[in-house]
């Protein structure tokens, strides 16, 4: 009697400690900061100014281009943390840390309804197991940076409906496996509905649903085959996928992200990922093993199989892995799903499109039944004892790994420790001590960085700027600037405001060594390092048209933000622009500007909206300020207003 008790509470007990404790380990970093593009993101709401009306609603939608679809989902569920910008981050990881514990519990009963349909009923082994599996994936400390960084809400809303319509489906199946057609079907549309067509608004890697149901299929009901699937499962499993493959594959022949803004190449990106899945692997099935966090941009590319050497180790063992995963899809068919659910699920980010190489929450979805095959070891009381442990171990991990994410300093610090060749981690905690006031440490570091590692574009800018503030640079960093150069990363943005902060404290005498000349010989250097960036060309044009605004050249101003305007669609830049050529050069000159650019406001309206800006038919505030201000110079040489509106092209340049 006391041994039934104890097997029925075991169950019940890990299920509320799948709730409880990731409650109680992640609760530590609650206390943490906004982090990497979290602002960037979030700032739009500030378009809600603290209304939420269907006419603001629709702004704030239309603000941000987060992806091809703009990811109204999760845009949306920012709402119920804050209507107000800037905000506190508190209560947005809170909600991700609900959503993350709602996407443990639904994975738990996804794998309690996979080993059912497999085995055909549940016993109480089963049923252990199945919560260990869960309590595994949602106490593991590499599912932090999924978490706690706010805007991976995008990916844990993705999985929410990716879990759900895997569910539907199983249910939908089953009624059609039993003869219940019209309900089985329902159930597999609704499914379809829900982890593809609702989860692509969140994220549009939910799209992989429609690979991730044949997969299901093929593994979990196999006596389908000999008595042949109907004509409409077929369809509804077949049409989507292929649909599918068909939109992955073009990727293969579309290079020109790569060529205008990626360091690496398309071969060079699909060898990486070899390597990137596996650490993927290793450092989600050995908690501590190791720690990258959120900057990724340290992981060195692949350019050959045997540079560096583990690109071929990892590409035989991956081919290893799948290959045996189809030889034992039959007689061990839950490892199998697991381990190809893994590699399906990566398929999207991990392959041709033009992402960066690398970064942990692309794990977040891929990685939750990879260790569903312990339900095929024969000993299951050994499993589950085995199990146990490990999963209480990963609890106390997490735990420990969240109390450095509650404390911005340690995370910095820490993060630089990790990623020592990371330049992002760097910058973020130069950043910080800047803020902080230790000024002198942070260029201390930055310097430090600068001659332990191949430096770039940023940390060296950032190196300059402080040296000046400081008032002790030396042509000693001209050289490094103009050097820095070689290791490049599309850094447009960060050229344009840094070479323009530190040309304007050049024409102020606060740089004692560094002057406008050097900063144009590290323009020079910068765009033979990168000539065929259609960014970096105008961003190199508009940081000359600062030398030569500090130069009180108005002419040379003039020629060379012209020709960054003309380089590349730049809506912000072109706003910016006319409205400084109305204020320097006249309204004449200003109204001239913005009537020959309208052109990019109007290739925008046709090509870059998201499908939510197309749904609602809105544009973004740059557009309306665009067509205001556009009115407002040329009404003050035409009283009768005679402009013409549009819409736009988003900026990247930010000037």
């Amino acid at each position: 009697m006391r041994s039934g008790s104890v097997r029925v509470a075991l169950p019940g007990l890990i299920l509320l400690g799948m709730v409880l404790l990731p409650l109680l380990t992640l609760w530590p970093a609650l206390t943490g900061p906004f982090l990497f593009d979290d602002e960037p993101n979030l700032n739009a709401l500030q378009v809600l100014q603290g209304e939420v009306t269907q006419n603001t609603v629709g702004n704030y939608l239309a603000e941000k281009s987060a992806g091809p679809t703009g990811r109204p989902l999760s845009m949306l569920s920012f709402l119920l943390n804050d209507v107000y910008w800037p905000s506190e981050p508190a209560s947005f990881k809170y909600t991700n840390l609900l959503i993350h514990v709602l996407n443990g519990l639904l994975l738990a009963w996804l794998v309690l309804a996979i080993i059912r349909q497999w085995a055909g009923k549940l016993d109480q082994h089963h049923v252990v197991l199945a919560l260990l599996v869960a309590a595994f994936w949602v106490l593991n400390p590499y599912q932090l940076s999924s978490v706690m960084y706010v805007v991976q809400r995008m990916a844990q809303l993705s999985a929410l409906c990716v879990l759900t319509g895997l569910l539907l489906y199983l249910s939908g199946r089953r009624l059609l496996a039993d003869g219940d057609a019209g309900k089985g079907y329902a159930l597999i549309w609704l499914a379809y509905l829900v982890g593809a067509g609702v989860g692509v608004l969140a994220k549009e890697n939910a799209a992989l649903f429609v690979l991730l149901v044949p997969l299901f299929e093929w593994l979990l009901f196999p006596a389908s085959v000999s008595r042949g699937r109907p004509l409409l499962l077929k369809a509804t499993l077949v049409l989507p996928a292929t649909a599918m493959l068909m939109v992955l594959g073009s990727y293969f022949f579309s290079t020109h992200a790569y060529e205008w803004f990626r360091d690496f190449t398309l071969s060079e990106r699909l060898l990486s990922q070899g390597r990137a899945l596996g650490y993927y692997l290793w450092r989600y099935l050995i908690p501590g093993v190791g720690y990258v966090g959120l900057y990724a941009d340290g992981f060195e590319k692949s350019v050959s199989l045997l540079q560096p050497l583990s690109t071929l180790v990892w590409i035989v063992v991956h081919i290893l892995i799948i290959a045996l995963a189809v030889v034992y899809a039959r007689r061990l068919p839950l490892l199998s799903l697991g381990v190809l659910f893994f590699y399906v699920a990566h398929s999207m980010e991990a392959g041709a499109i033009p992402l960066e190489l690398f970064f942990e929450h692309r794990n977040y979805l891929p990685s939750m039944l990879l260790l569903l095959g312990v339900v095929h070891i024969p000993r299951q009381k050994v499993a589950i004892m085995t199990l146990l442990p490990v999963v209480l171990v990963c609890a106390a991990l997490q735990y420990l790994q969240a109390t450095f994410w509650g404390d911005e300093r340690h995370l910095n610090t820490i993060m630089v420790v990790e990623n020592p060749s990371s330049e992002r981690a760097l910058v973020t905690y130069a950043n910080y001590l800047e803020r902080q006031g230790d000024l002198v440490d942070s260029l201390v570091v930055m310097k430090q960085y600068i001659e332990q590692q191949p430096y770039g574009m940023d940390v060296a800018l950032n190196a300059v700027k402080m040296s000046c503030y400081l008032g002790i640079d030396s042509e000693q960093d001209a050289s490094m600037l103009e050097a820095s150069t070689i290791k490049y990363r599309g850094k447009a943005e960060p050229v344009v405001r840094q070479v323009g902060d530190i040309a304007k404290w050049v024409s102020e005498g606060k740089c004692k060594a560094i002057t406008l000349y050097h900063l144009g010989r590290f323009l020079d250097s910068y765009m033979s390092a990168y000539p065929r960036d259609g960014e970096a060309t105008q961003a190199q044009y508009v940081a000359r048209s600062y030398l030569d605004y500090y130069r009180g050249n108005y002419a040379g101003f003039h020629q060379h933000m012209t020709l960054a305007l003309d380089a590349h669609p730049n809506l912000s830049l072109t706003y910016s622009a006319c409205s400084q050529f109305a204020v320097i050069g006249g309204p004449e000159q200003g109204c001239e500007c913005f009537r020959k650019y309208q052109y990019i406001v109007d290739e925008h309206g046709v090509s870059k909206k998201t499908l939510v800006q197309k749904l609602l038919r809105r544009t973004d505030s740059d557009v309306d300020n665009f067509k205001s201000e556009a009115a407002a110079v040329c009404a003050a040489i035409n009283p009768e207003g005679d402009t013409e509106g549009g819409a736009r092209p988003e900026s990247s340049d930010g000037s």
